[in-house]
């Protein structure tokens, strides 16, 4: 397996993390390839859901601090020129999660941290264990809290909360994640696997118009006037109604009530 693995079966596209000997830590070059994955998983009609989820014990302990080193010898404007570069590939990643119709859930156990917590942040669901602990590193390297950090945490944990965290560098545990909304579910750690595939099941099973319009909806709520949200609603609406999925299923609840 590489370092980024991605495989489809079932209606669900998985992409792994496969660096544990490292924590899960990411490459530029693996954004680049998680970039491209996920843009080719956009137009795959096939793919009803995606997860991403790390081998071993920790899902993703964010960037490379040792390919960080290595620009350490770079002048000042090289070095922000190479940081610039790669911000470009690694905000296309985030911007693609958010853009793609299928829902992204994360499986967490262990660590996530800096760009590790923005997926988490940046995904539609995600489910933690028990062991799962969360915090942006970023701020400890003297950095800012990016990938889209500091976006999704505000609108996840609130101002004030997204800012203890980014400015401090708090750890947060699961259960706290639980309770500020950072995570969906909070599962034993023998339980992760069984629990994450139950929820890929019920996604696979749900209609893809719908679910890719719901996603597409909450994403947008937050920037549209009341007017213009339902403006789109209605549309949405329509094109939900079109399908072939929403006239068996009206058909079916209609036979089961008689």
């Amino acid at each position: 397996m590489s370092n980024l693995a991605v495989s489809i079966e079932d209606g669900v596209a998985r992409i792994t993390i496969n660096r544990p000997a490292a924590m899960n830590a990411v490459t530029t070059q693996m954004w680049a390839q998680m970039l491209e994955a996920m843009q080719g998983i956009e137009h795959d009609s096939t793919v009803r859901c995606v997860l991403i989820a790390g081998v071993g014990e920790n899902f993703c302990s964010g960037g490379d601090v040792k390919e960080f080193a290595s620009t350490l010898d770079m002048t000042a404007s090289e070095r922000a020129k190479f940081w610039v570069a790669s911000a470009e590939i690694t905000n296309n990643v985030f911007m693609t999660m958010e853009r793609i119709p299928q829902p992204i859930v994360v499986s967490v156990r262990g660590m996530g941290a800096g760009g590790g917590m923005a997926i988490v942040a940046a995904a539609d669901l995600a489910i933690a264990s028990d062991t799962a602990r969360f915090f942006a590193a970023q701020i400890k390297l003297g950095a800012i809290p990016d990938s889209g950090v500091s976006y999704n945490m505000v609108r996840s944990l609130g101002l004030k909360r997204a800012k203890q965290f980014g400015m401090l560098g708090d750890v947060m545990d699961a259960h706290a994640a639980l309770s500020f909304g950072l995570v969906n579910w909070v599962v034993p750690d023998d339980e992760l696997t069984a629990r994450t595939d139950a929820i890929l099941a019920r996604l696979v099973r749900t209609p893809a118009k719908a679910l890719a319009l719901t996603k597409a909806t909450f994403n947008n709520a937050w920037n549209e006037s009341l007017g213009d949200h339902f403006a789109q609603e209605a549309r949405d609406v329509g094109d939900c109604v079109r399908t072939d999925d929403f006239a068996a299923r009206v058909r079916s609840f209609v036979e089961r009530s008689r």
